[in-house]
Protein backbone atom coordinates (compact mmCIF):
# COMPACT_ATOMS: atom_id res chain seq x y z
CA UNK A 1 0.00 0.00 0.00
CA UNK A 2 1.11 3.28 -1.51
CA UNK A 3 0.06 6.84 0.22
CA UNK A 4 1.71 9.88 -1.92
CA UNK A 5 1.68 13.35 -0.14
CA UNK A 6 3.26 16.64 -0.90
CA UNK A 7 6.33 17.06 0.42
CA UNK A 8 6.50 19.45 3.49
CA UNK A 9 8.99 20.05 6.84
CA UNK A 10 6.26 18.56 9.07
CA UNK A 11 3.18 16.44 7.82
CA UNK A 12 0.95 13.83 8.95
CA UNK A 13 0.49 11.16 6.43
CA UNK A 14 -3.14 8.83 6.36
CA UNK A 15 -2.14 5.22 5.30
CA UNK A 16 -4.65 1.74 5.08
CA UNK A 17 -4.04 -1.47 7.63
CA UNK A 18 -3.21 -3.84 4.98
CA UNK A 19 -4.35 -6.40 7.57
CA UNK A 20 -8.04 -4.67 8.65
CA UNK A 21 -8.48 -1.82 5.90
CA UNK A 22 -8.92 0.96 9.32
CA UNK A 23 -7.46 4.51 7.86
CA UNK A 24 -4.29 5.24 10.52
CA UNK A 25 -1.86 8.59 10.22
CA UNK A 26 1.84 9.03 10.37
CA UNK A 27 3.13 11.95 11.71
CA UNK A 28 6.35 12.74 9.29
CA UNK A 29 9.45 14.52 10.03
CA UNK A 30 10.91 14.66 6.51
CA UNK A 31 14.51 15.10 7.38
CA UNK A 32 14.57 12.83 10.06
CA UNK A 33 12.10 10.13 9.20
CA UNK A 34 12.78 9.19 5.46
CA UNK A 35 14.10 6.39 4.16
CA UNK A 36 14.31 4.53 7.79
CA UNK A 37 11.42 2.04 9.09
CA UNK A 38 9.34 2.91 11.60
CA UNK A 39 6.79 0.32 13.36
CA UNK A 40 3.63 1.30 14.79
CA UNK A 41 0.84 -0.22 15.78
CA UNK A 42 -3.03 -0.36 13.76
CA UNK A 43 -5.04 1.75 15.87
CA UNK A 44 -7.93 -0.78 15.26
CA UNK A 45 -6.72 -4.48 14.93
CA UNK A 46 -3.17 -3.98 17.17
CA UNK A 47 -1.27 -5.68 13.98
CA UNK A 48 2.24 -4.27 14.05
CA UNK A 49 3.03 -2.59 10.56
CA UNK A 50 6.53 -1.43 9.15
CA UNK A 51 5.76 1.97 7.35
CA UNK A 52 9.26 3.88 5.29
CA UNK A 53 8.42 6.86 3.78
CA UNK A 54 10.38 7.76 0.63
CA UNK A 55 10.80 10.24 -2.00
CA UNK A 56 8.25 10.15 -4.80
CA UNK A 57 7.57 11.97 -8.03
CA UNK A 58 7.35 15.52 -8.27
CA UNK A 59 8.18 16.68 -4.60
CA UNK A 60 5.53 14.02 -3.14
CA UNK A 61 6.40 11.30 -0.07
CA UNK A 62 5.86 7.58 -1.04
CA UNK A 63 4.54 5.65 2.24
CA UNK A 64 5.25 2.26 2.10
CA UNK A 65 2.99 -0.21 4.39
CA UNK A 66 3.52 -3.78 5.23
CA UNK A 67 2.32 -6.03 7.92
CA UNK A 68 5.08 -7.40 10.22
CA UNK A 69 5.00 -10.94 11.15
CA UNK A 70 5.69 -11.78 14.96
CA UNK A 71 8.78 -13.10 14.67
CA UNK A 72 10.24 -9.58 12.90
CA UNK A 73 9.09 -7.39 15.22
CA UNK A 74 11.99 -4.87 16.91
CA UNK A 75 12.51 -4.63 20.24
Amino acid sequence: MITERAMQGNDSLEYMCPHCGTINDFKLVALRDMYHEHQETCACCNKKLSLTAADGIGGRVNLIVDAIEPDNVIK
